[in-house]
């Protein structure tokens, strides 16, 4: 009897323990349907787990009681919770959402309460665990108790917008007009016919904008007859401007492109679609060709890409559609943007995305500071693949999240007007742009340089020379063309997003129209992410470089009034009685630019005469000026540095 009592009141204790468990169980099960992807709590279940596993080895040790068979000592087990809630007893628990977090305190009082109350001194390390639990889940949370702008945790899920808001043309809009291509195909034959030229049409391309007739010339008859019947050829279609290919590259045959009647516009959701799997986050969608096939690039492969053409001609709307392309797939961990827009109104849209590492930039000033810190950003790279022995951005990424370290994103740079940047701080941004599109390719930063003003001062040899991939909108005359492309053709352009396309290692021009995307879509996307999250933004980018100690005694030994060798130079050119920058290279043994600047100083200082084209400048002293000069100069530089008291 007295055996039989001391098990009744031990599996009591044991079933009032259980019921601890089992209470502290659903809490956890409640929090878990709220939120994936947490173990904080797992070891908090697991502890429940092996408190069950101790409570069922306690029971097994109870005594045999008289009279009841040992095969049916589980009725002595506690009963299971009169209750409809589903109990989990689970080795993997998730984690509660942030609101829970909140809470987590009163849950793991309700537990630790429970097991206190009616544990009874059994077992009362259940409570203890499960208010562990609470601690840890409120700390290892993955968004803690607020949402965060950006976040490098992998675990957080950005929503891709999807592409069904982009406006689409409709079914009539893609007839071409076949009856006018025949008509047009018979006057260029009887028109060539009056020159001499025996021709025929074996082909023709209908695009979105322009039709090309591919013509076969008689045998003995010169392509660059054609070539030379341009305006002819426009007179006699009464067209506002056509363009020839003589010969179509990789055909036996002469093109003619001639715009169509009715020109169809291009949306950027016709042309949007899943890009090859090879390609980086940052692929684009730039329009249709001549054939209506849609035509992409990837911007990390170009690496870089030169935009130019006047006002109205579409390269704003081009600019919009690659960044539209870029956000309809990208996510803030794989891309981000620092956009420059000196006229304040072009790419405004794109404020406060979450992708922007900066706000967008509209001073001049701030755009150089910008650029050289990219280059600082650059180099930073470097640093990290020199240590990693990688070669590549995707490669550095691999090696950092195998040691458990996040990835680094692509960064895009898009310059709007960049000839606005270069007549504000010349010198400081042609350098920067230089030196990012030289190396940083490799670590992932790529440039857009957009202009209306393609001149040799905004797109300079050393820009060209390092931005491979051009397009190029209509243009107004054939230099402009060839300053962009290296090549004509561009001033023959219809405009409204008639481009000529020159991507990396292909010589050859494709013509495209390019995509259209309106405001209305722009907002919408960028609502869509602006409801994910703030950006992050880092204000380092915007802070102005300091020089370093070498390179700011550099500048200082090249004023541009002052130089150890003007001296020099004026006793030289007033003995030689002639001045010129090749004279000064050869007697001083000095490079072309510092020989250039100090002609410029002799000049103002009145020593020889200004520029006058071809002509040489004239030395307006003597040799028996020379000391006096020289001991004014010296009498100015004391004064500037104090050394000459005042009388």
């Amino acid at each position: 009897g007295v055996m039989l009592s001391s098990g009744v009141t031990f599996a009591g204790a044991l079933r009032a323990t259980r019921a601890g468990a089992g209470r502290a169980t659903r809490v956890l099960a409640r929090s878990s349907e709220q939120l994936a992807g947490s173990h904080s709590l797992q070891r908090a279940a697991a502890r429940l787990s092996r408190a069950d596993a101790e409570a069922s080895r306690g029971e097994a040790a109870v005594p045999a009681v008289s009279g009841v068979d040992p095969g049916q000592r589980q009725t002595l087990l506690p009963p299971e919770p009169d209750t409809d809630e589903l109990v989990v007893r689970a080795t993997h628990v998730e984690a509660p959402p942030p609101r829970a977090m909140d809470e987590g305190a009163d849950l793991s009082h309700e537990g630790a309460s429970a097991s206190d109350g009616r544990s009874g001194g059994g077992t009362g390390g259940e409570g203890a665990s499960a208010q562990a639990a609470g601690d840890q889940s409120a700390q290892l949370t993955p968004q803690g108790r607020f949402r965060a702008a950006i976040t490098d945790d992998p675990s957080f899920q950005w929503r891709v917008p999807s592409s069904r808001f982009l406006v689409r043309s409709g079914g009539d809009a893609a007839r071409p007009d076949t009856a006018g291509q025949e008509q047009v195909a018979r006057t260029l034959i009887e028109t060539l016919g009056h020159f001499g030229i025996d021709a025929t049409v074996v082909g023709r391309v209908t695009g979105p904008h322009i039709t090309r007739y591919e013509l076969r010339l008689a045998p003995g008859t010169k392509v660059s007859k054609v070539a030379q019947l341009k305006d002819d050829l426009a007179y006699s279609l009464a067209a506002t401007e056509i363009r020839i290919l003589a010969p179509i590259p990789g055909k036996q045959a002469v093109g003619v492109e001639v715009p169509n009647a009715r020109r169809r516009i291009v949306h950027l959701g016709d042309v949007f679609q899943q890009p090859p799997p090879d390609w980086s986050p940052l692929a684009v969608w730039l329009g249709k060709d001549i054939a209506g096939r849609a035509i992409g690039a990837d911007l990390a492969k170009m690496p870089h890409l030169l935009v130019a053409g006047t006002t109205g001609s579409g390269k704003s709307a081009s600019v919009n559609a690659m960044l539209a392309s870029i956000l309809l797939r990208a996510t803030p961990h794989e891309v981000r943007f620092v956009l420059v827009d000196p006229k304040q109104v072009e790419l405004n849209h794109y404020e406060s995305i979450p992708h922007l590492l900066t706000p967008v930039i509209t001073s001049p000033r701030m755009a150089a500071n910008a650029l050289q810190n990219l280059v600082k950003e650059m180099d930073q790279r470097y640093g990290m693949m020199s240590l990693a022995r990688t070669r590549s951005l995707p490669e550095l990424n691999r090696a950092r999240e195998r040691r458990g370290e996040p990835s680094l994103p692509y960064v895009l740079c898009v310059i709007d007007e960049l000839a606005d940047l270069m007549m504000v701080a010349p010198a400081d941004v042609e350098d920067s742009v230089i030196r990012l599109a030289q190396k940083a390719r490799a670590v992932g930063i790529h440039l857009v340089l957009a202009t209306q003003s393609p001149r040799v001062d905004v797109i300079t040899g050393m820009i060209k020379a390092n931005v491979p991939s051009r397009i190029a909108f209509a243009v107004s005359s054939q230099t402009d063309s060839r300053v962009i492309l290296d090549h004509n053709g561009a001033e023959s352009l219809l405009g409204q997003g008639d481009m000529l396309f020159s991507p990396l290692g292909s010589s050859k021009l494709q013509r495209i129209q390019g995509a259209f995307i309106g405001e209305a879509e722009i907002a919408e996307l960028s609502d869509a992410w602006r409801h994910q999250g703030e950006p992050q933004f880092s204000e380092e980018l915007l802070q102005e470089v300091e020089p370093i100690e070498g390179e700011a005694a550099e500048e200082e030994a090249f004023h541009p009034d002052e130089d150890p060798l003007l001296e020099e130079a004026i006793a030289l050119v007033a003995q030689m009685g002639t001045a010129s920058t090749s004279m000064l290279q050869r007697r001083l043994r000095l490079g072309y630019t510092r020989a250039g600047r100090l002609i410029d100083m002799l000049e103002r200082r009145g020593v020889i005469s200004g520029y006058e084209g071809s002509k040489p400048r004239q030395v307006l002293i003597s040799e028996a000026d020379v000391p006096r000069i020289l001991a004014h100069l010296s009498h100015d530089a004391d004064s500037e540095s104090g050394g000459v008291p005042e009388e």
